[in-house]
């Protein structure tokens, strides 16, 4: 009998990883190990919907149910403390040894940490850490934040919008540097300080202690903060240790190739650990809801024996105030040109490098954004009347593609 599929991390790629072998017919046993109690969730609704009500349900990507209606075994609150790659087995805390026949890495990354270790200052990964933050704004009026990146800015819209009073600290020279051209960067930032927040960027916290009245920063530029509480937002390192352990070949992340399969053909490495080839050969990681789901069903088609999807241009959303904001493809290396967008209120921003589009990014313009994200997988080149004009054209978009697929997730907003 076959020892079947072991999927380790129980999170958003791990979960529909096992059950798309079960829906796609796999024979032999799927197994799902998650260190969290709670089955696998999906993480974008962490630091909105839940942190603005910690008492919703939990976004769940199934019921316990389907799971058990697949017949996809899940062991929640335990942890892999190692593989054996000859043996084919993992091991777990508590002694239990699971043989398989393919594994499947999913275990995520864990928040960048500060280098201070204090009961008032909070990372966002999990619904527990939710539940903490929830409890701390019940309790206070204020919150540091940490952090001008895509979740610390998540994180300070929810609490603003809760009535705290928020300060938001980003070491670089503008918030969201990583990866948003710089005009829709502003756009939020100026968002955020119409709706009060005191950002600050350029600027370090030197010091950082606790006592009953809160946290106290001191920062580069010698000024003071003091807060109720403190949030940092500061990114994730891949948790690859299980992988390291083993031998696997690591580059800031497992490496692998299309098929997901990590230097070691039985293994399979998906979701924010995965490092797929890239530019110039340089590994690249993703870490989105997209890439968590596309990376899965890579590796589900590769143990099949079934052809593997074509790629997609990557996509990731954020939502702050009323602002939805999404962004696809390359968004940092080309020249931007700003457009209306086709619906009202609307704004669209064309990345291009010559007349290709290479990336967009579009606010409150989910329509337009679900045109952009085929003609970049496409790599459409652009006439100039197109791109020249004030107002995006997307009758004229659509004439240019060709069909390719696109994520299941509605993203008209």
């Amino acid at each position: 009998m076959s020892a079947g599929v072991i999927v380790v991390g129980a999170g958003q790629a791990g979960g529909r990883a096992a059950l798309l072998l079960a829906e796609r017919g796999y024979s032999g046993p799927v197994t799902v190990i998650g260190a969290e109690a709670s089955p696998p969730y999906e993480r974008p609704p962490l630091s909105k919907e839940m942190l603005a009500d910690p008492n919703l349900p939990p976004p769940l990507l199934a019921p316990m149910e389907a799971y058990e209606r697949q017949g996809v075994t899940l062991r929640l609150g335990c942890r892999v403390t190692a593989i054996d790659r000859d043996a084919r087995r993992v091991i777990l805390d508590d002694g239990a040894l699971l043989p398989y026949d393919r594994l499947i890495l999913a275990t995520g990354g864990q928040p960048r940490q500060l280098p201070f270790a204090l009961e008032r200052l909070h990372a966002l990964r999990t619904i527990d850490d939710v539940r903490a933050i929830a409890a701390r704004a019940d309790a206070g009026g204020s919150v540091l934040v940490i952090g001008g990146g895509v979740i610390g800015l998540e994180v300070a819209a929810t609490l603003r919008k809760r009535g705290l009073a928020v300060t938001v600290l980003e070491v670089g020279s503008r918030v969201l540097g990583r990866n948003f051209p710089a005009p829709v960067a502003r756009v939020i930032a100026e968002r955020h300080v119409a709706e009060g927040v005191d950002l600050r960027t350029g600027l370090r916290v030197r010091t950082l202690t606790e006592d009953a009245a809160g946290v106290h920063a001191t920062l580069s530029d010698g000024a003071t903060i003091t807060a109720d509480f403190a949030v940092a937002g500061i990114g994730i390192t891949p948790d690859t240790a299980l992988a390291q352990a083993c031998g696997l070949v690591i580059d800031d992340g497992i490496l692998v190739d299309s098929d997901m399969r990590s230097s070691d053909p039985s293994v399979f490495a998906i979701g924010d650990i995965a490092a797929l080839p890239g530019p110039e050969g340089r590994p690249t990681r993703c870490e989105t809801w997209q890439n968590a789901n596309v990376t899965a069903e890579r590796a589900v088609a590769a143990i099949l024996g079934e052809s593997v999807p074509p790629g997609e241009a990557s996509w990731f959303w954020t939502d702050q105030y009323d602002l939805n904001v999404q962004l696809t493809g390359d968004t940092v290396d080309g020249r931007v040109v700003e457009q209306r967008a086709s619906v009202a209120d609307g704004r669209l921003f064309l990345v291009l490098k010559g007349d290709r589009l290479i990336g967009a990014a579009a606010i409150n313009a989910g329509r337009d954004m679900s045109v952009c994200r085929r003609l970049v997988a496409a790599g459409a080149r652009l006439p100039d009347a197109m791109t020249e004009a004030a107002l995006f054209d997307a009758r004229a978009a659509r004439a240019l593609l060709t069909p390719v697929p696109a994520s299941a997730r509605p993203v008209d907003a």
